[in-house]
């Protein structure tokens, strides 16, 4: 399982997806906001509001050999709160923006 909330900070992590290779099973994205919330459960950003590059991260995610699907996670009481036409419009072009494209 490859987390973005839960990985993206670790230091040499593009080697350790390469050597984690076919045995990756998932990608699950959203983006690591600040200042984090008091319940940080609920920290989980809209891809490109925080501090995740991940082109970077997909790319890596992609070259150890992950063709299956990626799992949008957001867990996130303001974006609950929102208006779901518009959650799921920002979310669509968000990730054909910033993930998609990294993904061959």
């Amino acid at each position: 399982m490859v987390d973005t909330f839960h990985l993206w900070w670790e230091p040499g992590i593009a080697d350790q997806l390469q050597r984690a290779g076919e045995r990756i099973v998932s990608y699950q994205i959203c983006d690591w906001i600040t200042p984090l919330p008091a319940d940080t459960l609920l920290a989980r950003g809209m891809m490109g509001d925080g501090h995740i590059d991940f082109a970077a991260f997909t790319r890596s995610v992609a070259k150890a050999g992950y063709r299956g699907d990626v799992e949008v996670e957001i867990f996130n009481a303001d974006l609950w709160a929102a208006p779901p036409a518009v959650v799921v419009d920002t979310m669509a072009k968000r990730y054909l923006d910033l993930v998609q494209p990294y993904l061959d």
